[in-house]
């Protein structure tokens, strides 16, 4: 007897192959629905598909091969490689999604290790939710109830990042000229959801000075130098802190030189080497080192009095492991100093970066200018960093004010 995922129990002929996590469902018109069912730990732990559909009769090789084939693949999973075969069925979501993520010519590979780490949890949840229904039968009004749901789970944010991430997949299916995908893709340009509220929060001047005395008593400077670094200069973090990513074997045999730990190798960082003299030259993460932050750090005191003397490699360093931070370490250790200078958890610190823009337009720089400081080739990025409102609404005032004086009205 094979488990029942139902009330009403089904006897299937044993082969053995229970092991394999088949299962039985019998429906109220009689008909016996086989499943292939994955173990529940690597379930838990993000392995997907949690289930997928047997077709044929039973008892049959057929099935017999295909619940040995998703098997195999699961524990391929769970030895932390990749499987080699797209385990669903073809036209529906979860294979668009398995292609997304696994065609070598992917735009997915051409993001960095964060990007990609954060659209295979979307892709997770949205293969959870809609993994089985094939492209040609989906309308807008399903997309539609999927992000009301998304919304009211999770939020609009997440919500309005599934909807994206699923729009990128099946973008994806149209340069395989997959014309399920296509004609979703039309479907979906046509398809409009409300956009998540723009943030709002960001450090002031006065937060950051603040902050500067806690991570030095917590022995922590690091966090001291870094947030210093973000505010001021207006860096991203990945820019000053790096990344740690984990290339394949091959990509790892040609880099040389690199700070390492074991397969990990740590890059995007700011290094000594981006400062010549009192100037500082970083290439930056987001464009992929087209474009260059460039500072004057004779400009910005209370940040040179953060720096430690002179060395090389990495400015900021992890004093505990006495090597660059890991990204979830460093945010965690930021939330608990910030948290006893008064920070707010509403205030994250990708937001000392809109701090710093905020400031600029606050003190009267140009737009232009600002745009320059932030390394934005567009103007309309610039401004959704622009947090401020009552300093500069209340200098259009003044100006106002000032031009109603100069010249009465007639």
């Amino acid at each position: 007897m094979l488990p029942v995922k139902a009330s009403n129990s089904v006897s299937v002929p044993s082969t053995g192959m229970k092991k394999l996590g088949e299962s039985a469902e019998k429906r109220h018109n009689g008909r016996v629905d086989l499943y292939w069912v994955a173990d529940e730990k690597l379930v838990a732990k993000w392995f997907i598909p949690k289930t997928v559909r047997l077709f044929g009769d039973w008892p049959s090789q057929g099935i017999a091969s295909r619940c040995a084939i998703l098997q195999a693949e699961m524990l391929e999973w769970a030895a932390g490689r990749e499987p080699g075969r797209n385990s669903f069925a073809l036209g529906t979501i979860g294979w668009i999604c398995r292609a997304f993520e696994t065609d070598a010519d992917s735009p997915i590979h051409e993001r960095r290790r964060d990007t990609r780490v954060f659209a295979g949890n979307y892709i997770r949840h949205l293969v959870e939710a809609a993994g089985d229904e094939r492209m040609a039968d989906i309308i807008g009004r399903d997309v539609r109830r999927w992000h009301r749901t998304w919304a009211n789970e999770i939020g609009e944010r997440a919500a309005y990042a599934y909807v994206r991430t699923l729009r990128r997949v099946v973008n994806c299916g149209c340069e395989l000229r997959d014309r399920d995908a296509i004609e979703l893709a039309a479907v979906l340009s046509k398809t409009t959801f409300p956009q998540p509220r723009a943030r709002k929060l960001r450090p002031s001047h006065a937060m950051i000075v603040a902050l500067r005395t806690a991570p030095h008593e917590a022995g922590r400077p690091s966090i001291a130098l870094a947030v210093t670094l973000q505010f001021e200069l207006g860096l991203r973090q990945k820019d000053v802190i790096g990344e740690w990513d984990r290339p394949d074997a091959q990509a790892r045999e040609r880099i040389g030189g690199a700070i390492t730990d074991g397969a990990w190798v740590w890059d995007w960082g700011l290094v000594w080497n981006h400062i010549d003299g009192t100037v500082l030259r970083k290439p930056t993460s987001k464009s992929n080192g087209h474009e260059i932050a460039e500072h004057d750090l004779s400009h910005y005191p209370e940040l040179i009095a953060e720096l430690p003397p002179r060395g090389v490699g990495p400015l900021v360093i992890d004093e505990r492991s006495g090597l660059p931070w890991r990204r979830s370490h460093f945010s965690r250790t930021f939330r608990g100093i910030v948290r006893a200078c008064g920070w707010p958890d509403g205030i994250w610190n990708m937001d000392s970066r809109a701090g710093a823009v905020t400031e600029g337009f606050e003190a009267s720089a140009t737009p232009a200018d600002v745009m320059r400081a932030a390394t934005h080739t567009q103007l309309s990025t610039t401004m959704l960093y622009n947090r401020g409102s009552v300093v500069q609404s209340g200098r259009v005032a003044e100006i106002r004010a000032a031009r109603r004086k100069a010249k009465p009205s007639p």
